[in-house]
């Protein structure tokens, strides 16, 4: 009898950070669920090549109570308890970029409930719906350095990290004594500045600080979104995973 799954969910796995997270989680013993607004074919072409368990789902993250109903269900439907689940929380939108006094609702709003809300909720659900398996659960949000400084023209995008970086603190407040085998770890990572498609509409955005972006793009200083990957891949794996809640992934070598 093969050794129970590690059961790995990714949000925003098209593109970018996500794909890559994909990628370098196609292991022997993982099991995938991705979900995304788009499809990537070359990305299931890599899942039928790997071997490894993975399923593909389209959903609107901007619909935080859609975005909870499609978690639950997800979790309802598997049989086999897994060895561990981890939800990843990497789906967000840095538009719109402008002056507060710029701000308009609809845009505001739809970016919050990408950013904050869909993962609350869906986070929410992650945990009702996981407890059953009575196996070890991890949550991983990925923050920014925006969350923790503000920048001009990023009110949005600073609130709504910032925001997330609470949430995280607040599951380890509730959840953090939950007894083993179900034991919860949650944490929100910053992991650089990296060459994806977000930094691509930064650099042509308008705003005051933009030249630094452009520069670190000129001067070679953007990460890849596999070396990215594949360290904080390496990180989930760490034994002391949670016991810093607000982390930065430059705090440790690559």
């Amino acid at each position: 009898m093969s050794a129970a799954p590690h059961l790995y969910f990714i949000t925003g796995a098209s593109r970018g950070l996500g794909a890559a997270l994909t990628r370098a989680l196609l292991s022997p013993g993982n099991r995938l669920v991705c979900v995304a607004r788009s499809r990537n074919a070359e990305l299931e072409q890599d899942f039928t090549a790997s071997g490894v368990p993975a399923a593909w789902h389209l959903q609107d993250l901007s619909n935080a109570d859609g975005a909870a109903h499609w978690m639950a269900s997800v979790l309802d439907a598997v049989e086999v308890a897994p060895a561990s689940v981890t939800l990843i929380l990497n789906a967000g939108v840095v538009e719109p970029i402008a002056p507060i006094a710029g701000l308009k609702a609809p845009a505001l709003l739809a970016h919050l409930s990408t950013n904050l809300a869909a993962p609350m909720t869906m986070t929410g659900a992650f945990l009702a719906h996981s407890e059953r398996f009575a196996c070890p659960r991890k949550v991983l949000a990925i923050s920014s350095g925006a969350a923790r400084r503000p920048i001009e023209g990023w009110s949005a995008y600073c609130a709504g990290k910032a925001g997330l970086d609470m949430f995280m603190r607040s599951v380890n407040t509730e959840y953090g004594n939950t007894p083993a085998p179900a034991t919860v770890r949650a944490v929100s990572l910053a992991p650089g500045v990296i060459d994806t498609g977000m930094q691509t509409t930064i650099r042509a955005a308008d705003f005051a600080g933009v030249q630094r972006f452009r520069d670190l793009k000129e001067d070679g200083q953007l990460a890849t979104p596999e070396a990215t990957a594949r360290r904080i891949v390496d990180y989930l794996q760490r034994p002391d995973f949670g016991n810093v809640e607000l982390d930065d992934l430059r705090n440790y070598s690559s």
